[in-house]
Order: C-alpha cells, then structure tokens, then sequence
C-alpha cells in the first residue's frame, strides 16, 4: 500500500498494556542489501505500561522528528522508566539523545556490550544501565515480568531478545523480521509474507546460521504467542511455521558440504554492509557462509572457520592509513595456517586512500594464495549497483569453489533418466530485469506459457543466477524470444564469465521498453512482464509472471529451440 507520507508512525495495541508504535518508510531507508526488494519496512517499537513503563527499541535517527511527538501522545514522558535496547546501533543515537533530553530520568536495559557502546557514545553523561547477562529479570508490575536472553552475533555482538511472561510475547529485534511496508500488524498467515522473511533471513541471518541455531535453542524454552518483531508484521499466526522455517533454513545452511570463511572488521558500518551483500551471493551459489566480525570473535574462532574452509574472504576498512588490529589479527592467523591451496579474497571500503586493502591484498599475494575475484575497493557508502556487484562476486566465489570440487571427484556418464528428462526442449530466450539502476540479464531455455487469462508464463531460473534477486512479486523484466538465425551469437554470449557488474548487453544493439528492462533488437518478438509469484523448486525458483506488454517483430522468424543430450545439465 501506498502513502503520500514517506514516514509517519503507526500506533496500536496488540496486548495488555502493551502497544506498538510502527514507525513506517514506504522508502528504502539506506543502501542495504535486505532492502533490495524495495519495499519499505517498519521500524517496530513496543511500550509496556505496569506500574513502571517500558520502551523497547526506539527507532533510528531517520524518525527522532516524529517518534518522540508519536510517543508523548501515548504517555507523559516524566513517567517513562525504562528504555530497552535489542542491540546497539549507532544510527539510535539521536533518537536516544532526544528521549533522554526529554526524560532524562530513564535507565537503559540493554547488553553488556550494548552498555559499553552506551557510555563511549555519551561520555559527558552519567547514564542509568541495567546489564543483562541472562539471568536477571525487570519486574514492571501489574504481572509484567521481563525476562532477558542475550543472542549475540557476528552482525548484533550485543543482540538482545526480551520475553514479557504476562503477554507471553517475546521481543525479537533482528530475528524474523521482514522489510515490508503496510497497514497489516499481523502477519495474517504463514503464505502471507513467506517469501519477505526467507528473503530476510538469507540476507541477514544464512551467514550466521550457527548463531540463529544457538538463539533458537535457547528461545525454545519459552512458551511464546508472538514474535514482536523488530521489522516488519509482528509474527501471530505464522509462528509455528515461521520457527521451523528458521530451523530449517539454518541447519540447511551449516550442512553444506563447501564453507567460506568470511572475515570482517568494519569502522562505520561500510565494510560490514559489503560483506553482507558477499554473503547472500555466496549463499545463492550453494556454499556455507560462516560470518565473523573479527572485532568480536576470538582467535581459536577465526583459526576454526578458516580451517574448515574451502576458501577465505577477508574485508577491512582503513583507518589511519592502515588495517584495524582485529585484522591484523586475522591476517596473522591465516598466514600462520601455512595452508596456501584455499582460495582468497579481499574487500574493503575506505574514505580517502584505502591502503588497508592493498595491505591485505598484498599480504595474501606473497605467501603464495590464489585470488578467486579481483580485489573490491569501495569508496565511502556503497550504491545499489556496487551491493549487487558484491552479491554477484560471491556468487562467482561460490561458483568456482564448487566447480574445483567437481574437478576432483570422477564424473559418472548420464543415467536413462536424465538422458530422457534432457529430451524436453524449449524456446531460447534473454530475459532482462531492472530494479532502480540495477540492471542484468540472462539466457534462458525454462520458460512455458502457463496461462491464457490472463497471459502469462513461468520461467526456471537457477538459484545462482544473478538476475533472480530481481525477480520477486512485483518485479518488472522483458522476455526477448530469440531466432534461430541468431540466437548462437547470443548462446555464446551469455555462456561466458562475466565480470561482477559487467554490461552484459554493451555488443548488441538494444532499446528500452516501457517497464525500463532492455529489449533486444533483433529478437523476433518480446514480452514486458510482471513478477505474479515465486515458487522454490530444488535448485530453481520457479516464477509466474503475467505479460503485460509485448510485440512481435519479425513475423516469418522461427523460435530457436535448445537440445540437450543429459537432464542434468543446461
């Protein structure tokens, strides 16, 4: 749903004494990769009123205009006790600020490392902390007990869920959310917003999978009616099925049989935002991520990982013209490992001169590692383009550590299944996909008209490809119908390795259709569509779109057909 205010904030009770105050961007609030789908979010804040009263996790400084105006309208601020903070962000601090100006009696709840950040980032106040280390409880009166579990993680080190044992409801921040915007509270039901919680999770929570699988152990001890999620529709009626899915996804995650090492240090937040988006390409190309911020981790932790590893990625920012110590730290204990087979990489974001990059870069280089992409540098704050170049890099990273695998192990000759299966034919198509100004495109052979009314089609797309994170509900994308006159130029073409972010229609002469994806002009005929929904099928999603545009544009050509000889290959 659309809104003419690009914020305002949604306020509702969902519980006894309990309220939520839904602070609302129908806008991507910031370049993050778990904002690609461009849907909005919710930016969800809880107030628990007994005899003493609770704020949990304010909103960041793109709503401190409105949010503290929304709150005064719910209670005097004199009388509020507590602030409770699922994890420290930075990006808090001056809604924070403004609530303390306001009420300058309030104690904050919060972590042991989340106190740390508190107090460094107001060092001229003498701030009122609670620690919670897990076993102590806030009683706010009127059956309103808090009980508090800490769930760190290499993204949260100072993640924080709170369970409230008079509404059993428990207070998640990061976990099962989802960035989407609307007037709906609830989740409705488990089909309502699957796909925006698993593309959630993958984005977020896939690369630190042992620590989802260690926070929902230790939340399985609760008996618990509702998730108040930190983002998105709160969790009601999908709960059960949500918590499996979480289970699932997570195990799936730490039993693949091919793991990358992906080490970070990040100073504003830059770094660790480039290692996101790496992360979700290496899991879209099939390979275990195990994340860890080095500033947080111990030594035996980081010797681990990259030990069990196939390959490593290292990410640094550069602060004074060098790497931070955790990185050094890290670097240190990759060399040590004398280990020189498993394949490297390096990225890193700087303000001026990045020489922390080359440091690493160089380091690596001289004790012999192969690089499997060339070095990332980015400047400042990344753009949407720069976040799918990453995306695409660790899809290529996961890609060639699995094809070396494949290398070592005896290949077996087609079985009569496959050999059948491989029999099924289909038209030779390029489809292209534009989101904002990201824009790719690739070759397909997958696709079938599904319906007649209205028209529409299903297309197969591999769960690598780099075209798939645009094709989502909603999303726009052109089905270029190629000819058999041509279409080999176009098979070879797209059959090559392409650099991350590279124009992959830069040789062919193109126009723009009316949804903004590229057509191909001499394709005999393309159709504008419309994502309708997505299915997971195996190592495929498989999408319906309807078609909403289309022409033909060369009446006598004929569609060129794929062949294959196996099932179990393109």
């Amino acid at each position: 749903m659309s809104n003419p205010n690009p914020r305002d904030v949604q306020v509702l009770p969902i519980a006894t004494n309990t309220t939520v105050l839904r602070a609302r961007s129908w806008t991507r609030l910031r370049f993050e990769i778990e904002y690609a789908l461009a849907r909005g979010t919710t930016i969800n804040s809880y107030l628990i009123e007994g005899d003493k009263i609770a704020i949990i996790d304010p909103p960041p400084e793109t709503f401190t205009h409105i949010y503290p105006d929304a709150l005064q309208k719910c209670l005097d601020l004199k009388r509020l006790d507590y602030v409770v903070l699922g994890h420290y962000s930075p990006s808090r601090l001056a809604t924070l600020k403004a609530l303390l100006n306001l009420a300058p009696q309030i104690t904050f709840v919060c972590s042991l490392p989340s106190a740390a950040n508190l107090r460094a980032a107001f060092p001229d106040l003498d701030l009122k902390i609670m620690a919670m280390r897990g076993k102590e409880t806030l009683d706010l009166g009127q059956g309103h007990v808090l009980k508090f579990i800490p769930v760190p993680s290499p993204r949260w080190p100072s993640g924080l869920c709170t369970y409230d044992q008079q509404t059993q409801i428990l207070y998640t921040d990061k976990l099962f959310g989802a960035n989407i915007c609307g007037d709906e509270v609830f989740d409705g039901d488990w089909d309502t917003f699957k796909e925006d919680q698993r593309y959630y999770f993958d984005c977020l929570m896939a690369p630190q999978a042992n620590h989802v699988k260690a926070a929902l152990e230790k939340l399985s001890e609760l008996p618990v009616r509702m998730y108040a999620t930190g983002h998105g529709p709160l969790v009601r009626y999908g709960l059960i099925e949500l918590t499996k899915a979480y289970e699932d996804w997570s195990r799936a995650q730490t039993e693949r049989d091919i793991t990358v090492a992906l080490l970070y240090a990040s100073a504003y937040g830059n770094t660790a935002t480039l290692a996101q988006a790496i992360a979700l390409g290496l899991n879209k190309g099939g390979v275990g991520v195990e994340s860890i911020n080095c500033e947080f981790a111990q030594p035996d932790e980081i010797r681990a990982a990259v030990e069990k590893s196939e390959g490593f990625i290292i990410g640094t920012p550069t602060i004074g013209a060098n790497a931070p110590t955790p990185i050094h730290t890290a670097l240190g204990i990759v060399l040590s490992g004398s280990d020189n087979n498993k394949v490297a990489g390096v990225f890193g974001s700087y303000g001026w001169s990045g020489e922390a990059i080359d440091l690493v870069e160089n380091k690596l280089r001289d004790s012999g590692y192969r690089f499997g992409f060339e070095t990332l540098r980015v400047n400042f704050k990344p753009t949407d383009v720069i976040l799918k170049q990453c995306e695409e890099t660790g899809t290529d990273f996961a890609q060639a550590l699995k094809k070396a695998k494949k290398l070592r192990v005896p290949q077996t000759a087609a079985t009569p299944i496959e050999q059948a299966v491989g029999r099924i034919v289909g038209s030779v198509c390029v489809l292209t996909a534009k989101l904002g100004e990201v824009s790719t495109g690739m070759l397909g052979a997958w696709v079938s008209q599904a319906t007649f009314n209205p028209p529409g089609l299903t297309v197969a797309i591999a769960k690598d490809r780099a075209i798939e994170s645009l094709m989502y509900p909603g999303g726009k994308f052109a089905l270029n119908i190629l000819s058999e006159s041509n279409y080999q130029d176009y098979t070879r073409h797209f059959r090559k390795s392409f650099l991350p972010g590279e124009d992959r229609f830069a040789t062919f002469p193109t126009v723009v259709a009316e949804n903004g994806c590229i057509i191909l002009s001499d394709a005999i005929a393309y159709l504008e569509c419309s994502v309708n929904k997505r299915m997971e099928c195996g190592d495929h999603w498989v999408v319906y779109a309807t078609v909403d545009n289309g022409k033909l544009l060369e009446a006598d050509g004929v569609t060129a057909v794929h062949h294959r000889k196996s099932g179990n290959h393109y």
